[in-house]
């Protein structure tokens, strides 16, 4: 997967990530939504519009990052500031 082309250099994706972001239950603007965060992800995880925060409960050690006010990404940190994109979804799905 690339940002305009260029490949991410801090990014890993899952086969499910890459398959719910193909999913149809998402629009074009949505998916453009999460390309851009992806990017802003690779470049700045402490990007204000990102909103990353470590998630709780049964989900604890995963990370999330915010595509819009509905859409959310999650992640596990690895080594060396590289991050493992797990999935996207609409906020509160799981």
């Amino acid at each position: 997967m690339t940002d305009g082309g260029q490949a991410y250099a801090s990014l890993a994706f899952t086969p499910t990530f890459l398959t719910t972001l193909a999913d149809k239950e998402f629009s074009v603007a949505e998916r453009k939504a999460f390309i851009k965060a992806l990017g802003l992800l690779d470049r700045n995880e402490r990007h204000r519009s990102l909103r990353v925060h470590e998630l709780k409960d049964d989900l604890s050690g995963l990370r999330s990052a915010s595509a819009s006010d509905s859409l959310r990404m999650t992640f596990l940190r690895a080594p060396g500031g590289r991050k493992t994109m797990l999935t996207c979804s609409h906020h509160h799905q799981r």
